[in-house]
């Protein structure tokens, strides 16, 4: 069952069980680091990393806690800067073309992170949101602003 939610551009939804989440965002922050220009966000997202070796630990609803601070996994992307925007897409593709590389068992990860780069295809073909959308309604645009480059 999904325990965690990323909205895309126009609203549709990607939801998971935090666990494969959590490695996907792993990932994604792993190559931002490695994008010029990056850095910002990079840093901005970090603190949403699992990291279970600096004593993270689960929280039993879709997230983890981080010290003393419970992190779920649920972002909307339309709350990030464009150019934010621009950098995480980049760093998906990124880690999925590295893990295609590797000769070991990635096939699940592979999988979730080729349906949310479908899925963000899709937005910038204009598709209709519900054609794939793992939620049953469109999420109307966030009032809030997140992260740096605003």
């Amino acid at each position: 069952m999904a325990s965690a939610f990323w909205t895309l551009e126009d609203g549709r939804g990607f939801a998971r069980r935090w666990t494969g989440m959590a490695y996907m965002l792993e990932l994604i922050t792993d190559e931002l680091k490695r994008i010029a220009g990056a850095r910002e966000f990079y840093e901005y997202l970090e603190p949403f990393v699992f990291r279970e070796e600096r004593g993270d630990e689960s929280n039993g609803i879709g997230g983890f806690i981080k010290g003393n601070e419970s992190i779920m996994f649920n972002f909307d992307l339309r709350s990030f800067a464009p150019i934010n925007r621009e950098y995480f897409w980049q760093a998906t593709e990124q880690a999925l073309a590295k893990l295609k590389l590797q000769e070991n068992e990635n096939e699940g990860i592979i999988y979730l992170l080729s349906v949310l780069l479908d899925m963000h295809t899709r937005v910038i073909q204009g598709e209709d949101p519900m054609e794939l959308n793992h939620m049953t309604v469109i999420e109307p645009p966030p009032t809030e602003k997140s992260g740096p480059g605003w």
